[in-house]
């Protein structure tokens, strides 16, 4: 793995590159209002460092799941296989593999499959065969070529994620490297870009979509491709490779005419595995918000981390408010926008929002056992016990006990005790909200009192792209917890989930009379 290397960009003051405090502060506000989990966001504009933000308990040194976005990453490679004389943009794939990947009964429009069709996801597919080939095919190169087009090559946009797949056999095949070793020694080393993958295919090959990156890692990545192949004074990949890379190869409205799966920018046309933005240039785009773009009209780079199911309207926001409130010159310094700006992005934090440390009522419930019925999450009882710094929560349930130490004024101190007020188990995450390489047992607590009679608290892991909310609210003898709806449900079963139903337990003091 790469060494973790900090920022190599010269850092000025946002307004030295024309944009406002105003428009950071009206950007983060927005994304609280409708509650988007920004993770991290940084701005180069001008070959400059301007914004730079990650929020506790992450760091930009935190690995982060990437997801589509790699499609971007294994594009990158092919263009260096180019460069490096494996093959060429418009070869043809079949002669390419290995004879016992291609089924017998090869479609005959196979044999016109090039690598640019690959690349711009025009294969002649009109389905995404990553699902034939996910847990179903110990083959997935054959399986790809087993799903017959449905069209001629170069005729019909899909978005077929098992292209990849197939793409990666031909650097291994042609480089004697994997997507990620080849890249490593072509372009992360010197970007400094540290990256993990613990994942293969079937056949052993480089599992793209499990690449991790450091937060900081998307945005190295668009700048370089602003620079047109070029860091650090070198031309690392060749300026027509790099500049086609993010060209409009083709539309991209074919990929869901219903406008149902949140997809930013999908009317924009599509690059190489990359995305169009709307208003020029392109992105690296990967699920619930992995986002490095490009923007050669605005001389920026952007990296954004998050974990948002509608991530195509913080997206939206961002141009909103960065880029729609900013300037093509420097300009004044508001010292009231700086200061509430430079706070925002110095202390920002996926703590709860709008909490404090004390409580009138903290003395009164603290060591106190709350009871409860039969529930959703097998949760049988809680005990607070409050303190200056912290609070010790005391859990159990029908699987466990368990004291978990739950921070204060955005602390997050870690525990090795798991997960508690969840039926989400530490060994079994579900792999959308998984970050893999971190130990799915250490957790973090952190909350505050959001009314006087309201504990507020979330739980997170390193392991963990998503957090647990909980609300617990006391009212004499009883205590009413409200928990978010991914402690009984997938996460990914509402796109907003400021829509989604409200978990309640009721819990009752213990020894109290029952009147429930």
């Amino acid at each position: 793995m790469t060494e973790y290397l900090s920022n190599p960009f010269p850092v000025s003051t946002p307004e030295e590159q024309g944009i406002p405090s105003a428009a950071i502060v009206h950007f983060f506000e927005q994304i609280r209002a409708r509650d988007l989990e920004l993770h991290s966001l940084q701005v180069v504009r001008g070959g400059h460092l301007c914004i730079s933000t990650a929020a506790a308990p992450f760091g930009f040194d935190s690995f982060h799941r990437i997801f589509s976005a790699a499609k971007g990453v294994v594009a990158t490679a092919i263009l260096f296989a180019i460069q490096d004389g494996c093959f060429g943009l418009h070869d043809l794939v079949i002669p390419l593999l290995p004879n016992e990947w291609i089924p017998e009964d090869l479609d005959e429009r196979w044999r016109r499959l090039t690598i640019y069709h690959l690349l711009t996801m025009t294969s002649g597919h009109d389905c995404d065969t990553l699902f034939k080939m996910w847990g179903k095919s110990d083959c997935w190169i054959k399986t790809f070529l087993e799903t017959r087009p449905a069209y001629e090559p170069g005729t019909y946009f899909c978005y077929d994620m098992g292209a990849q797949y197939v793409m990666n056999e031909l650097i291994a095949r042609h480089t004697g490297k994997d997507t990620g070793k080849y890249l490593k020694e072509k372009l992360f080393d010197k970007l400094g870009i540290a990256y993990t993958n613990n994942y293969t295919e079937p056949e052993g090959l480089f599992f793209s979509s499990s690449i991790q990156f450091p937060m900081d890692a998307l945005t190295k990545l668009s700048q370089f491709y602003l620079q047109k192949g070029r860091w650090d004074g070198e031309q690392i990949l060749r300026e027509d490779l790099a500049v086609a890379a993010g060209e409009h190869h083709g539309p991209s409205f074919h990929y869901d005419p219903t406008g149902l799966t949140g997809q930013v920018g999908k009317w924009e046309g599509y690059a190489l595995h990359m995305w169009r933005n709307k208003g020029g240039g392109f992105s690296f785009r990967g699920g619930q918000g992995q986002v490095g773009m490009i923007l050669p009209e605005e001389d920026m780079a952007v990296g954004i981390h998050c974990a948002c199911n509608n991530y195509d309207e913080l997206v939206d926001i961002f141009y909103n408010t960065i880029i729609g409130e900013s300037f093509n010159h420097p300009v004044a310094e508001d010292p009231a926008a700086v200061a509430k700006a430079r706070y925002l992005l110095e202390h920002f934090n996926l703590a709860p929002l709008g909490v404090t440390d004390s409580s009138s009522l903290a003395e009164t419930v603290s060591g106190v056992t709350y009871q409860f019925s039969q529930n959703a999450v097998g949760q049988k009882s809680l005990c607070f016990t409050f303190g200056t710094d912290s609070v010790q929560i005391h859990s159990v349930s029908e699987k466990e006990e368990k004291t978990v130490v739950c921070g204060l004024r955005g602390k997050w101190p870690e525990n090795g005790q798991g997960y508690i007020l969840t039926k989400a188990d530490p060994d079994h995450v579900a792999d959308l909200d998984l970050i893999f390489g971190y130990n799915t047992h250490q957790t973090m607590y952190s909350g505050g009192w959001s009314d006087q009679n309201t504990f507020t608290f979330y739980l997170r892991s390193k392991s963990l792209l998503c957090d647990y909310r909980f609300a617990c609210e006391f009212i004499g003898d009883e205590l009413l917890v409200r928990l978010s709806y991914n402690t009984v449900m997938p996460r990914n079963k509402y796109k907003d989930r400021t829509k989604a139903p409200e978990i309640w337990l009721y819990g009752k003091k213990k020894g109290a009379e029952k009147e429930r």
